[in-house]
């Protein structure tokens, strides 16, 4: 299989009403910061707002090939292999990859989720589909 590369950035693929929302999120913590702490809260608080909204903000480079999923964000870049994971759960804007059998709390926390972007998600899952079923314990 050859590799699939996509970038993908919320902040432009999100519908309007999502943009809204988190920009009055961000104006939120921020006056939220001017007003109980002052200057230093103002600070704190953009501080803050950056962290939170990075992800959203900031593209994040997805490559599936053969062994797994490689995931590049700002100065970092992670490799999960396919045998980590058991089971997948596609929505509308992207996938969960988890390393549970079934169904679990946790999954959240110790899965991966890959967002489609603007890639073709049917092809994006076929490809998960084929390498999670590869693995003898999953799905």
């Amino acid at each position: 299989m050859d590799s699939l590369k996509w970038v993908s950035l919320p902040a432009r693929d999100s519908r309007p009403i999502i943009k809204v929302i988190a920009f009055l999120g961000f104006l939120l913590m921020l006056l939220v910061g001017l007003v109980e702490l002052s200057w230093v809260g103002l600070i704190i608080s953009i501080l803050v707002s950056a962290v939170v909204f990075m992800q959203f903000v900031l593209p994040t480079t997805f490559t599936l090939d053969d062994k797994g999923v490689q995931v590049e964000f700002l100065f970092t870049k992670k490799v999960y292999e396919f045998s980590r994971f058991k089971s997948y759960y596609p929505d509308n804007a992207g996938v969960l990859l988890s390393p549970f059998v079934s169904p679990n709390r946790l999954e959240n926390f110790r899965g991966l989720y890959v967002r489609f972007g603007r890639e073709d998600k049917d092809k994006i899952i076929e490809i998960i589909k084929k390498q999670i079923e590869k693995i003898p314990s999953a799905k």
